[in-house]
């Protein structure tokens, strides 16, 4: 265990030491802070916030009845938003519960709850760049600097080199990503204030097709665990993928690629599946890694 510690600490200097990773970091924080003072300044101010929403329920419903040739995603968004616009008036609802849409004809104003909801929505590229610049390179660089075999100086077992680099890379996204909803909290809560976060979120279940209400943290919480599962996957398949090649921008590529698909045909997925999926990819990864000839490298 203490030869594994050694490892990882090793690794975690290895990492710090990447200017790119303190860029994208930066990159990332200035986007919370810069997305949240927008839009507080373009926040827009509503007398009725109830009556807003039966606005946009009615002109939704009109747009339903008359709008020909509406494709799959905009009818479903639709339903969804009124639906929710439909929740708020009836129930005297004060505050945006449109988590996924907006009526531009009966905007609500937005505060920091649901801006908080929204932080993947609006942010999770730069989070899957900082997940794939990290995993990309956790290996292949050792490969393209040479220096995979200062690794074997020590007798270490691969085994444990390659435990070492996964429980890292795992350890470091789980860290930031709490780190960037934690700053998106507090960045909100100072811009917005933070009373809004003791509201419910309230959410348009897909499948049941019936609305949800349930405690912010619950489901901040719940969301945080779906995308984390995800991201472990990602980082799983991209040291499987070091493990084949040294070549860090074709590894880009793929893992990046893998991450649009999930997200552009929206798979749904559970995060022990997930999990599931990510050990056996690291199995494969630590197998490749043994019969691996470093002696060539």
């Amino acid at each position: 265990m203490k030869k594994v510690n050694e490892l990882i600490e090793n690794e975690l200097i290895k990492i710090f030491r990447r200017k790119n990773i303190y860029i994208l970091l930066l990159i990332g924080i200035l986007m919370i802070v810069g997305y949240s003072i927008v839009q507080k300044i373009t926040n827009p101010k509503v007398d009725d916030i109830v009556k807003q929403y039966e606005k946009g329920y009615e002109r939704d419903k009109l747009y339903l009845e008359y709008q020909k040739n509406i494709d799959d995603e905009k009818y479903e968004e639709i339903i969804e938003r009124i639906a929710l616009e439909k929740y708020a008036f009836e129930n005297n609802i004060q505050y945006n519960i449109l988590l996924n849409t907006e009526n531009t004809n009966a905007p609500v104003p937005k505060d920091a709850r649901i801006i908080l909801m929204k932080i993947f929505d609006n942010f999770e590229i730069i989070f899957v760049f900082i997940v794939i610049a990290i995993s990309s390179t956790i290996i292949s660089e050792e490969y393209s600097k040479r220096t995979i075999k200062n690794l074997f100086v020590k007798p270490h077992k691969r085994t444990k080199i390659m435990c070492s680099k996964i429980i890292t890379n795992i350890f470091l996204v789980i860290i930031i990503i709490v780190c960037m909803v934690l700053l998106q909290y507090i960045v909100g809560g100072l811009i917005f204030g933070f009373d809004s976060y003791n509201l419910d979120a309230i959410i348009y279940n897909k499948s049941s097709q019936n609305i949800d209400v349930m405690n912010l943290t619950y489901y901040m919480l719940n969301l945080i665990i779906n995308k984390i599962s995800l991201y472990i996957l990602l980082i799983s398949i991209s040291i499987l993928i070091s493990a084949f090649t040294s070549n860090i921008a074709l590894n880009i590529l793929i893992s990046l690629g893998i991450y649009i698909i999930f997200n552009y045909y929206n798979i749904a997925y559970s995060p022990i599946i997930l999990i599931v999926f990510a050990i056996i990819i690291d199995i494969l990864s630590l197998i490749l890694f043994q019969k691996k000839d470093i002696k060539n490298e």
